[in-house]
């Protein structure tokens, strides 16, 4: 009875002891094959380009480690399997799965339509003064604030002048002792027309006998009042985009004098001989302003039909460029051009911001649909289709043709982008480029 149970005790440790080495064996055969590999590194990059001789976590994100491309264990086919682990961890914007349609770049000669966004501004040269012809004080002023419409001929201010007071006196003095003496009351009255006063003014004082202690100052031409003169504001390229304020959020042109702020003139103030009072600017033409991209100053010349479109108006505006800057605007790096827009019904307000189309005459070139390039405001990217796969490739684009666009770099005939950018952009992560 005690032998058989020596036996079967026997039996056990043995059983257990070819479990144990089975165990040592396969933990061997795993340790080797994980031997094999050349590095492991973190999925994520943490450490940039860091490996580790072991497998284990990123210190960093705490994410298991992979085996370096290129370091994989002997053995193992990673391209019999669709689902191969190092191929699945490539950046989403690298690499992107599809079956879109697909053109190439076209070389052709065609006609060159130039997008520039711009803003109306004011017509400098449609400005006028209004000084005073003689000194005094400010009795009753009639314009109180900037912008306000003034029309020609309406009485805009009355001044006291002691010295218009006593010219007046001399003139009813010689009227009324001296009447016979024509020099004397020629020269008194053109000495009251240099001093400003009107013909009729005159009449009046030589009428009634009585000098006019409040004289009125007329205006001679038709306006807004404005006190300083419009600047032409600086639109910054970031902001621009090539689009119209609605997409970009462009500001528009604000000048010096806002709605809010009142004019310096006070009544009870005192003016001297020739002082401006304010000048007046006209709408009866504005100017277009067009921001001209440094790519496109070579293409852009005086004469060129332009096309504008402005909201909220349903049809554009036809022009042409009448004047082209010698000089970068201030605060930006675009060349401005400018297009002179009648505006007798005052329908166009300055400051509206503006999409123009410039005819540029016709350019030989690369070129491929609008729809295959993605708009980033700084740059254009295409698709580029390769190896079955699409790939994000940055270009540098020229005017446009209808529905094409110019591509200056970047891509080659050979190449074969997605007709349609947009339909790929379904992640922030496609618009990065290598």
């Amino acid at each position: 009875m005690k032998m058989n149970w020596n036996k079967g005790k026997n039996a056990v440790w043995l059983v257990g002891m070819l479990f144990f080495l089975a165990a040592c064996r396969h933990k061997t055969a795993d340790h080797s094959q994980h031997g094999a590999a050349t590095a492991w590194q973190c999925p994520m990059k943490c450490e940039g380009e860091k490996t580790y001789p072991q497998p284990g976590s990123c210190p960093v994100c705490k994410m298991d480690l992979v085996e370096k491309e290129g370091g994989s264990p002997a053995g193992r086919d990673h391209s019999s399997s669709p689902t191969d682990l190092d191929f699945l961890l490539k950046p989403t914007y690298e690499y992107v799965l599809t079956s879109v349609k697909t053109v190439h770049p076209e070389r052709k000669n065609l006609a060159v339509d130039i997008e520039t966004p711009g803003y109306l501004a004011y017509d400098a040269r449609r400005v006028q003064a209004i000084a005073a012809r003689f000194g005094g004080r400010i009795e009753r002023l009639y314009v109180k604030y900037p912008f306000q419409s003034v029309q020609r001929g309406q009485r805009i201010l009355d001044i006291y002048s002691p010295e218009i007071a006593t010219a007046q006196q001399d003139l009813i003095f010689l009227l009324e002792n001296d009447a016979t003496n024509t020099v004397l009351l020629e020269n008194a009255r053109r000495r009251l027309l240099l001093l400003g006063l009107t013909t009729e003014q005159i009449k009046e004082a030589e009428k009634s006998r009585k000098p006019a202690l409040s004289l009125p100052v007329f205006s001679q031409f038709d306006g807004l009042v404005i006190e300083k003169p419009m600047p032409a504001p600086a639109l910054s390229n970031d902001e621009m985009g090539g689009e119209m304020a609605s997409a970009s959020g462009l500001p528009g042109p604000v000048p010096n004098n806002t709605a809010a702020e009142e004019l310096s003139l006070r009544e009870g103030m005192y003016i001297q001989k020739g002082q401006r009072l304010f000048s007046l600017q006209s709408l009866a033409t504005v100017w277009a302003v067009l921001e001209i991209y440094p790519s496109d100053v070579s293409a852009v010349k005086v004469g060129q039909v332009v096309s504008i479109r402005i909201e909220p108006f349903d049809k554009p505006f036809l022009g042409k460029i009448n004047y082209i800057e010698p000089q970068i605007g201030t605060g930006g790096k675009n060349l401005r051009a400018r297009v002179y827009l009648e505006n007798s019904e005052g329908n166009l307000k300055p400051g509206s911001l503006l999409q123009a189309t410039v005819s540029a005459g016709s350019r030989n070139g690369l070129w491929i649909p609008k729809s295959a390039a993605l708009d980033l405001g700084k740059q254009r990217i295409v698709f580029l289709k390769k190896d079955g796969v699409f790939q994000s490739r940055k270009i540098d684009s020229g005017g446009a043709s209808g529905a094409l666009l110019q591509v200056l770099s970047g891509i080659s005939e050979a190449d074969e982008i997605a007709a349609d950018a947009q339909f790929l952009m379904d992640s922030e992560s496609f618009v990065k480029s290598n």
